[in-house]
């Protein structure tokens, strides 16, 4: 329970800062047993000459039922499927086989995989839905931005208190500038995103029904409580979208290895 608390106060908290803004615009798409097979099939198509992709998992907060997969394709344009695992067409159907198809090119290697925590561990319990065997999610090529963002972040932004400028962190560090204070904590996403990019990434979502529906286009009802749950269908496709693109822009700050000045450049030019 203090938990929980802790991070709805974080949330509000951050709230202050601008909203998260991905690096470019994305389309979305959403994986379900109502897909067409044309849609799949170039998906399939787009997946063969993508060759990054930043993968993130939701579970229902109630059933703990794993509900949702989104995958970033990695390009100038994005594109984000979201996967609805509770709502997938029969496994004797041409409709699954082309989805397990389209996981399969995406899931090879040498493609690579990127993710906050260790991508293995969330597939794996998506195995039972039957989408892909536990040895294709074995031989992934994955990386794990939370680990790297850490050492980045540690040499980037070094101690200003009483510690040696590059100690790790620790306990009796006072440095506002650095939140995470036991070496062997990680950073949250939402942490990752406000301190480096002074940008609010909403995750008061986080516990949810995932389990629900969220294709839009399936809802026909326009009663007042439809509107309503439209519009939590919309959060929350929201939410499952950025925490793919928030990833992948922490991706650019570590591939290119950005300084406190030029982080400070790009604050500079998104305030204009």
């Amino acid at each position: 329970m203090n938990r929980n608390k802790r991070q709805r106060q974080l949330n509000v908290d951050l709230s202050v800062l601008p909203t998260f803004t991905p690096l470019n615009a994305c389309q979305i798409y959403h994986i379900n047993r109502t897909t067409s097979p044309v849609l799949l099939q170039d998906l399939i198509e787009l997946a063969r000459k993508t060759t990054r992709f930043t993968i993130d998992t939701e579970h229902d907060y109630y059933t703990h039922q794993p509900a949702l997969i989104q995958i970033e394709f990695i390009r100038r344009e994005s594109v984000v499927l979201l996967i609805e695992t509770c709502h997938l067409p029969y496994k004797s159907s041409v409709l699954f086989w082309l989805i397990q198809s389209l996981l399969k090119v995406i899931l090879k290697s040498p493609h690579l995989i990127f993710s906050w925590g260790d991508a293995i561990s969330e597939l794996t319990n998506f195995i039972p839905c039957g989408l892909f065997p536990s040895n294709t999610i074995q031989q992934m090529n994955t990386i794990d931005i939370q680990h790297h963002f850490k050492e980045w972040y540690n040499k980037t932004f070094i101690h200003d208190c009483d510690l040696l400028p590059f100690e790790d962190d620790n306990l009796s560090c006072t440095c506002s500038h650095r939140p995470v204070k036991n070496k062997n904590d990680k950073w949250s996403l939402q942490k990752a995103i406000a301190y480096t990019f002074k940008e609010f990434l909403d995750k008061s979502r986080t516990k949810n029904n995932w389990s629900r529906h969220l294709d839009l286009k399936n809802i026909h009802q326009l009663s007042v409580t439809n509107k309503k749950e439209n519009n939590v269908r919309e959060h929350l496709i929201l939410y499952a979208v950025n925490d793919c693109l928030a990833v992948t822009k922490l991706l650019m700050v570590l591939e290119f290895e950005w300084t406190k000045e030029q982080l400070q450049q790009y604050h500079e030019t998104n305030q204009q």
